[in-house]
């Protein structure tokens, strides 16, 4: 770092979202007490990991800010992110480089009164809630904290979001590519043989019942398409995601998976009973319907509090996890059926297209738990449109409870 003569006049201060709102006598007793900084291309401004109590705000040039899993955000000064900090969660959750030689400001949380602002925004918030437990409120308050780091970064386009296992993406490429063919995609699987054996086996399931058996993946994947053999690699390739370092947050992860896999076993089986959908598909969209919990778990390894206060987990997870799954999904390229299933998993009483689509399949399959609670099933439209009668439903779908070695199967599948 190298620290320069000059001072940040109290108007570029005003311009920065955690400073706007001090008091003029604030902004300028600050104005005074710090210095821009300036580095030049290459330097590493703030380390992975870094528990250094100041704030970095970019005022010139560009900065990369590259998460742990290697996914990297360009942040411009002209950009309406540069007004927030560059990184505000300690530990840091980024690396970040000057792009070009850059001036920025190194603040102290304290000095700038920003603990206290967010101590403050986190006590209007509780203001609505009627609470006696002091060790309730101090858990709302740590919920309150990690709701408003996840919409902070939202709105600054800088959120952390799970990245699409790397094997999914260069299958991904492979796919899209005119001059691929099964052979070199089956060599790109092969590089996991995990998944080049569960591709093996998916062809050679009783989906394709009656077909010889195959041995290897170039066969796999001639037989299976293009299209599905994608749809299996991201499906294959997501196990990896389901898991975190964190001893605290491992069953809430586990649980996760035990229900993600569930409802995607019981997707592919609903659709292939009820006809007119791709089961592989389908069970992609069961998979990936609750993705965006991924996203609040990993937030909340920097947030004890809520880490280790299940309530205050699940109301956080309740208040985001539809919209961080469409932005998940949207960001991954999956397709756009798939991205609608995880937006309207949970809407029960969704008025969709004449044609069933995936959400329907998503929805019935949550409704067949027992998810939708005391919700009567003509009070869910998802059922009909699947051609699904009342008498087809009772304590959940019939022909789901028929499906048991089925069901079993495709969970088998997703093992790992």
């Amino acid at each position: 770092m190298t620290e320069t003569a000059d001072h940040p006049s109290p108007a570029v201060l005003r311009r920065l979202s955690t400073l706007s709102d001090l008091p003029d006598d604030k902004i300028e007793a600050l104005s005074r007490r710090v210095f821009v900084c300036e580095d030049r291309k290459g330097t590493v401004l703030l380390p992975l990991g870094s528990t250094d109590k100041n704030l970095l705000y970019l005022l010139e040039g560009d900065c990369r800010l590259i998460a742990e899993d290697g996914g990297i955000t360009t942040v411009r000064h002209q950009d309406p992110s540069a007004r927030s900090p560059l990184a505000r969660l300690r530990p840091s959750r980024y690396r970040i480089e000057a792009a070009s030689p850059v001036r920025y400001l190194r603040i102290d949380e304290e000095m700038a009164g920003v603990a206290d602002s967010a101590d403050q925004t986190s006590s209007l918030v509780l203001e609505t809630y009627q609470v006696e437990e002091e060790e309730d409120v101090g858990h709302m308050a740590a919920e309150n904290r990690l709701t408003l780091q996840i919409y902070e970064d939202l709105n600054s386009d800088r959120l952390l979001l799970p990245s699409l296992p790397h094997v999914a993406v260069r299958i991904g490429e492979a796919v899209n590519d005119d001059d691929s063919d099964a052979r070199k995609v089956a060599a790109l699987i092969e590089t996991d043989p995990a998944i080049a054996v569960k591709i093996v086996k998916a062809a050679n399931s009783a989906r394709f019942g009656g077909v010889a058996q195959l041995a290897t993946v170039t066969e796999a994947v001639a037989r299976l398409g293009m299209h599905n053999t994608r749809l299996l690699v991201v499906t294959f390739a997501l196990r990896e995601l389901f898991r975190t370092s964190s001893k605290i947050l491992e069953k809430r992860m586990m649980a996760l998976w035990e229900h993600s896999r569930r409802i995607a076993a019981l997707a592919q089986v609903l659709a292939t009973r009820v006809g007119g959908f791709n089961a592989h598909e389908a069970l992609l969209a069961g998979l990936v319907h609750d993705i965006g919990v991924l996203a609040v778990i990993g937030y909340a390894r920097d947030f004890p509090d809520v880490a280790e206060h299940p309530p205050a987990l699940e109301s956080s997870i309740q208040s985001l996890r539809t919209q961080l799954s469409g932005m998940i999904l949207s960001k991954w390229a999956l397709p756009a059926a798939i991205v609608s299933a995880a937006k309207e998993a949970e809407n029960w009483t969704r008025q969709g297209p004449a044609k069933a689509d995936y959400a329907d399949l998503v929805i019935a399959a949550q409704f067949h738990e027992g998810l939708a609670g005391d919700l009567a099933v003509d009070a869910v439209p998802a059922v009909e449109r699947l051609g699904l009668s009342a008498g087809d439903v009772g304590d959940g779908i019939e022909l789901l409870h028929d499906a048991h070695d089925e069901v079993a199967a495709a969970k088998r599948l997703l093992t790992g």
